[in-house]
């Protein structure tokens, strides 16, 4: 499914547009409308004197009025907020059932428990595939009467964009940064488990973990080395991938997910040792990067088809999963990689009225760059057209308790040095729709390179106070 044109997009949008245009100035000052208080949200972020870049402003969406703003066409790191534009993109490119389908295909003959043929797992980048989800299918082989795989055992990705990392700016052990692929196995995590033997020395496995099963993953592998830094290493091949850990740093006994490279070998392994477990052998897992044409002799053995889109959507906002945004984007642009998928991604945010450069679906890359007036613009577009109802309900406080009859939802977005927050905020009827970016661009980069940079938590909790004490001054243009 091709991403329209951008001039398709915009007449898309204008069905369900604002009444007015979406770019006058903002009003003087609150008193000039009638508004009790003037004070601005310039008056609130000068107070707060948070170090860095602030930019916010609060729109109306059924005029494209701008009630009020401060620093509106700053251009900033969007984080996660990019995730509200992908869901928009993706309902629209994709529509509210839109469903992912895994299938299992058997294709050859079977006589006393033996295929002389191909098994064929075939994906269509489910994010929310999960190792009980292949359990599922190898229950439902084993009920065909199949023991033994004669063939192949064929990984099918369908020709799905592969992406071996989201941003290779971030740290090898960062499981929120795994690749993606036609098969999305436990989002793409492996779990890492390790126990401290007697002599200080550990025993350590790599695992594919669901409910009953906890398939080894032989492809990947840890050593444990003793040295001072860094915590973790990575080697990358296409048979195998190969870590390295810090012995120091794992204690006692413990656990962590790691991001996988390799996800379609990743899949496949796990598959075939949940069959092993249950008496089923077959051969390795061979991967084919390509559209598949189903063969008229195949058989489905077994099928998963995912939640609807609007149930995966909302789980990704409410998470924040960057995997599922990737996925959700490159689904719905039918591009062959992220660059063009990008692309398309941007196109659909320049037909709602922004300047924007992005770099991922997700907000990952901290070079991605938007500003708040585009993004509260882009609320108010979208206000019609479904995005509200895909966003986290939140809760708006004063003095610790939760404002009556309010309501706020919005996707937040965190990098290190890095805070936004937009969405829309309602009061007896009434909604608006607001942007708020903050980041300080020094710290963060002199940051780079560290997991937990120092002073990153308590500048983030400064920054999230003053997204709601701005919020808190906006209610006086409600009811």
């Amino acid at each position: 499914m091709l991403a329209a044109t951008a001039a398709g997009l915009g007449n898309v949008a204008l069905a369900q547009a604002p009444l007015r245009s979406l770019r006058p100035e903002a009003r003087a000052a609150a008193a000039s409308s009638g508004v009790k208080s003037a004070i601005t949200a310039a008056s609130v972020v000068g107070a707060h004197k948070l170090s860095g870049l602030v930019g916010c402003a609060l729109v109306d969406p059924l005029n494209g009025e701008i009630l009020d703003q401060h620093f509106p066409e700053l251009q900033l790191p969007p984080a996660s907020v990019t995730k509200a534009i992908t869901a928009a993109f993706g309902l629209q490119n994709l529509g509210p059932k839109y469903c992912f389908e895994t299938r299992l295909h058997v294709v050859g003959k079977v006589s006393e428990g033996l295929l002389r043929g191909d098994l064929m797992l075939i994906g269509s980048a489910d994010p929310t595939l999960h190792t009980d989800d292949l359990v599922r299918f190898a229950k439902a082989l084993h009920k065909t009467g199949i023991r033994r795989v004669e063939g192949r055992l064929l990984i099918v990705d369908d020709g799905f964009a592969y992406l071996r990392e989201i941003d290779h700016n971030q740290l090898p052990q960062a499981n929120y940064n795994p690749a993606v692929s036609g098969f999305n196995l436990n989002l793409n995590r492996v779990q890492f488990e390790w126990e401290r033997r007697a002599n200080g020395r550990y025993d350590v496995s790599m695992h594919a973990p669901g409910q009953i099963y906890r398939p080894q993953i032989p492809s990947i592998q840890m050593q444990t080395v003793a040295r001072s830094s860094p915590s973790y290493t990575y080697a990358h091949s296409t048979s195998g991938e190969r870590w390295s850990v810090q012995r120091s740093a794992l204690g006692k006994d413990g656990g962590r997910w790691l991001p996988t490279r390799n996800p379609r070998l990743y899949a496949g392994e796990a598959f075939q040792g949940i069959c092993a477990e249950m008496g089923l052998i077959m051969p390795s897992p061979t991967v084919l990067h390509e559209r598949y044409n189903e063969p008229a002799a195949a058989v489905e053995i077994a099928r998963k088809s995912s939640k609807p889109y609007t149930d995966i959507t909302r789980s990704m906002l409410k998470l924040s999963t960057n995997l599922t945004a990737e996925v959700i984007g490159l689904t719905a642009s039918d591009a062959p990689n992220l660059k063009r998928s990008v692309a398309a991604l941007t196109r659909f945010a320049e037909a709602h009225g922004m300047v924007v450069r992005l770099l991922d679906h997700s907000g990952l890359s901290d070079r991605s760059r938007l500003s708040a007036g585009g993004l509260a613009r882009f609320m108010a577009w979208q206000y019609r057209n479904g995005l509200p109802d895909l966003l986290k309900h939140k809760v708006l406080r004063d003095r610790g308790k939760p404002i009556p009859d309010v309501q706020l939802r919005a996707k937040t977005g965190t990098l290190n040095f890095v805070s936004t927050m937009s969405g829309y905020l309602t009061h007896k009827g009434q909604t608006l729709g607001f942007a708020i970016l903050t980041a300080d661009l020094e710290r963060r980069a002199r940051a780079q390179g560290s997991e937990r940079p120092r002073g990153a938590k308590s500048w983030e909790a400064r920054s999230r106070s003053l997204q709601y004490a701005v919020l808190r001054n906006w209610l006086k243009y409600l009811g």
